[in-house]
């Protein structure tokens, strides 16, 4: 039996030449006319932070804070998207309820108690996305009420679905260059509606 083998050249670059790291993928400002995936976290390309559904909630907000983060990305153990929970979640009203109705302390109750599960995400399509703009999504996100939405791709191939990205309202807001509240309901959406109202007097 042959075996073919490719050969590898190796090559002298001239020592006046820079070799350097390859650019990150930086926020920038953005107008609302622009491409979607302008502010989508493009998970082919940035890390996310990820959590076990089975750990607890505290252990969820001290990941947060040591990755600088307000969401994360729920894994179960063969890495299959089980959902997303965020800070708000942690610090709002579900721990509590969680608490008065289930009669349970604190430190038992766990990441998969509070998340976002896979089946309430409804999730955006690449395809769709990559014909989006940020308008689109601000107004996706406004018409859902959510402050988060998850991309996934397609394989054609083997008909799975793998997560692509997150759009998150806080960092359009930052690359728009208004200030968005994650921790106050209410005041979200009022963020929202500065957003929209930012556009409509733009496109006016």
């Amino acid at each position: 039996m042959t075996v073919y083998t490719y050969h590898l050249d190796t090559f002298q670059i001239d020592p006046d030449v820079p070799i350097l790291r390859y650019p990150s993928r930086e926020e920038r400002q953005i107008r609302e006319d622009e491409p979607a995936l302008s502010v989508m976290t493009d998970l082919k390309y940035d890390s996310v932070i990820t959590v076990s559904p089975d750990e607890t909630i505290d252990t969820a907000l001290q990941i947060m804070i040591h990755a600088g983060v307000r969401l994360l990305v729920v894994l179960d153990a063969s890495a299959r998207l089980m959902g997303l929970i965020s800070g708000r979640d942690i610090l709002g009203e579900k721990p509590v309820n969680l608490m008065t109705k289930g009669k349970i302390r604190r430190d038992e109750i766990r990441v998969r108690d509070i998340m976002i599960p896979r089946a309430g995400l409804n999730p955006l399509s690449l395809h769709d996305v990559e014909h989006a703009t940020v308008k689109d999504i601000i107004r996706t996100l406004h018409k859902a009420g959510r402050l988060h939405a998850v991309v996934v791709e397609k394989n054609a191939e083997t008909d799975t679905y793998y997560l692509r990205g997150i759009f998150s309202i806080t960092r359009i807001g930052r690359q728009m260059g208004v200030e968005i509240s994650a921790d106050d309901h209410a005041q979200s959406f009022a963020d929202f509606e500065q957003l929209l109202a930012k556009d409509i007097s733009k496109a006016g």
